[in-house]
């Protein structure tokens, strides 16, 4: 039986998915760090090494990290390097590939850049496999707080763990983004995954929520710690509103933001 292969298996995608299909023993997940349950491997190294030929599904969600000091085209050109070993040298019936909604952003966004560049590396190499389905996900949080550069993250950091009184922050309090839960957005994925069919698609909330709103929720529970507000100060920029626009395409999640974001701080805290 040919298995279901899971690439950057620890990430925040990664650990979501390992929790729905974890008594599922087709599916193997790997990482590059020697963690329990998870198959150890470096898509740095060689791939000839790699354990196995040919696999059924290949759910590539290898990335590095979404931190500021990684915002680099040379740190996250590794995901396309990554990618093209795989692509070359493994027999996929099934390629699920995890984008991002960067793609999106008009800015020469070192994320988007890559991201883009290895979309048109797999469709133009399509006819290697039966199946091929391409995921943009849009703003997609875990249960709790994880050590990111993501704004909800960054903040929590900030406010919670570092125990700052105030903080100049990049972007505009007017930025609207839509949140998701990451364990919502991976049931979708995987019901998708069992299905014979290609697509690119994007995943995300039209329901919008402000970054000054989330400063607002977020100082809720800091008042409540510490008995003073949190100050946070922004850069004089743009405002941004990263939202889905091509409906056609894209499956949204039907929480409110404000809930999916609450209950991540209740967790967190």
């Amino acid at each position: 039986m040919k298995k279901n292969v899971v690439l950057g298996g620890s990430g925040l995608i990664g650990c979501s998915f390992r929790e729905l299909v974890k008594e599922n023993k087709k599916y193997i997940f790997f990482s590059k760090n020697k963690l329990k349950g998870f198959k150890r491997f470096n898509l740095d190294s060689n791939i000839k090494k790699f354990f196995y030929k040919e696999v059924d599904i290949c759910f590539f969600f290898s990335s590095p990290r979404i931190f500021k000091k990684n915002l680099r085209k040379d740190i996250f050109e590794k995901e396309f390097f990554w990618l093209k070993k795989i692509i070359s040298n493994l027999k996929i019936n099934k390629f699920v590939y995890l984008s991002s909604s960067s793609v999106y952003y008009k800015t020469k966004h070192p994320v988007g850049l890559v991201k883009r560049k290895c979309e048109k590396y797999i469709l133009k190499n399509k006819n290697k496999f039966d199946y091929l389905q391409i995921w943009r996900p849009f703003n997609l949080i875990a249960k709790k707080y994880v050590n990111s550069d993501h704004f909800h993250n960054f903040l929590f950091k900030k406010m919670f763990i570092e125990k700052k009184k105030d903080y100049l922050f990049s972007g505009n309090p007017m930025d609207k983004r839509g949140y998701s839960n990451v364990n919502d957005f991976t049931k979708v994925l995987y019901k998708y995954s069992k299905k014979k069919i290609s697509f690119l698609k994007n995943y995300g909330n039209d329901n919008l929520i402000t970054i000054n709103e989330i400063v607002k929720l977020f100082n809720k529970y800091y008042f409540k710690k510490n008995k003073r507000y949190f100050i946070a100060k922004f850069k004089p920029n743009i405002v941004n509103i990263n939202k889905i626009n091509n409906k056609k395409n894209s499956i949204f999640s039907k929480k409110k933001s404000i809930n999916v974001l609450n209950n991540y701080i209740k967790e967190s805290l």
